[in-house]
């Protein structure tokens, strides 16, 4: 026999299965639950039992008047009993009225559900519903945003403005990385998942910016000359930031090209002979796929020793299969630890292509606590750096070449 609190939980389950359905089908709907009534046999045979648990479904139903026991006979040897089989709710609004967070959900989804119905847009019910509960769950500010957004881009589809130049008042580069796909989603708009997509933390590129008729800054490109004939095509230019365009037309042809995560680590690198360093990317590591020149260049990546530094390694190896690591091993990690801290940031998976050197200087970065430590590279001395980056450079390290 069901007490209230078991049917409330089928209740509150049955709701979390299907409100979306309900939401965007606006369909209504009548819902029955069995109560697992007593047999006959039961009731003979317990009959106080059986009493208080029918006074008890009595005195929840008079405190729930949206809900409806429903009953049938039993025949015993003592005489007929009635008792209840089913609580009945004749409608959505009945079953939620139930629990009141279910109805304050239910009632924040129809009105959100309404106000984007509304919008200029046509929106198609069935490429908005992966993204109902997040539209639901937004904030006030944030929802207003989204509307006024949505109705902008509906209305300007191909403005060709950038981000900040959008006049939606409250939405800027960080809202939009992390809202882009709601936004697409109220526009009826596919995601084109053949292109690049978004990487956490990463700014929104021209292909994230293409669907909603926007540009894309240009991404500048930091690099260091460190061959004097190089310098000397550039005006004497050792350092270099410029758009990927200017940096890709630039009359280059590097026998190595070394990437450094820091700038203040880029500038320990002395002159040498056909070598360029670009640094500084950040999350711009699909530029590495755009400049021509590196194409018949040996590639060379350094990057700080904790788990975004290995991640960040992976992303450029998608782009430059060949690239070998620097600096990113176990040797190096443990003779200067003393000098490391505890890592406390969030980071995310690298992806699959780590070495086995860099996969064990990875776990080697794990504490016996289960924290993280990590190594910036500005940290570790430079004469050390220096040595391991000239072995590096000369083919004489032990850094080893993905393939």
């Amino acid at each position: 026999m069901h007490q209230p609190n078991h049917v409330l939980e089928k209740i509150r389950a049955r709701y979390r299965k299907n409100w979306r359905d309900w939401l965007l089908l606006g369909a209504d709907a009548a819902f029955s639950f069995p109560l697992a009534a007593p047999s006959a046999q039961m009731v003979a045979r317990d009959s106080d039992t059986v009493s208080r648990w029918m006074r008890g479904w009595r005195t929840w139903s008079k405190a729930h008047p949206a809900a409806r026991l429903r009953g049938n006979s039993r025949r015993t040897i003592v005489g007929t009993q009635e008792v209840f089989t089913h609580l009945d709710l004749p409608t959505i609004d009945d079953l939620v009225s139930l629990d009141q967070d279910l109805a304050n959900h239910w009632l924040r989804a129809n009105a959100r559900w309404a106000r984007i119905q509304a919008l200029p847009a046509s929106v198609v019910e069935e490429r908005l519903r992966p993204y109902v509960q997040q539209i639901v769950d937004l904030a006030d500010a944030d929802f207003e945003i989204l509307l006024a957004a949505t109705t902008w881009f509906t209305e300007n589809p191909r403005s060709r403005l950038t981000i900040r130049q959008v006049p939606v008042r409250g939405m800027h580069t960080k809202w939009l990385a992390r809202h882009r796909r709601l936004v697409l989603a109220c526009l009826s708009i596919a995601e084109q998942l053949d292109g690049d997509t978004d990487q956490p933390g990463e700014e929104l590129g021209q292909d994230n910016l293409d669907p909603l008729g926007l540009k894309a800054l240009p991404v500048h490109v930091d690099v260091i000359l460190a061959d004097p004939a190089d310098r000397a095509l550039v005006g004497g230019l050792r350092h270099l930031s410029a758009p990927l365009p200017e940096i890709d037309a630039l009359p280059l042809h590097p026998e190595t090209v070394l990437i450094v995560e820091n700038k203040e680590s880029a500038y320990l690198v002395p002159d040498r002979p056909r070598t360029v360093v670009i640094h500084s990317l950040g999350n711009h590591l699909n530029v590495l796929g755009k400049i021509s020149w590196l194409d018949d260049a040996r590639h060379l990546y350094w990057g700080d020793l904790d788990r975004a530094g290995f991640t960040l390694l992976s992303r450029a190896r998608t782009r430059l299969p060949h690239l070998a690591s620097v600096l990113m091993d176990r040797f190096t990690f443990e003779e200067h630890k003393a000098l490391s801290v505890e890592d406390e940031t969030r980071a995310d998976t690298p992806e699959p292509n780590l070495v086995d050197i860099e996969t064990a200087a990875l776990a080697g970065l794990r504490t016996e606590h289960g924290t993280y430590l990590r190594l910036e590279q500005e940290r570790v001395p430079s004469t050390f750096v220096l040595e391991q980056l000239t072995r590096a450079m000369e083919g004489r390290g032990s850094d080893q070449v993905w393939h």
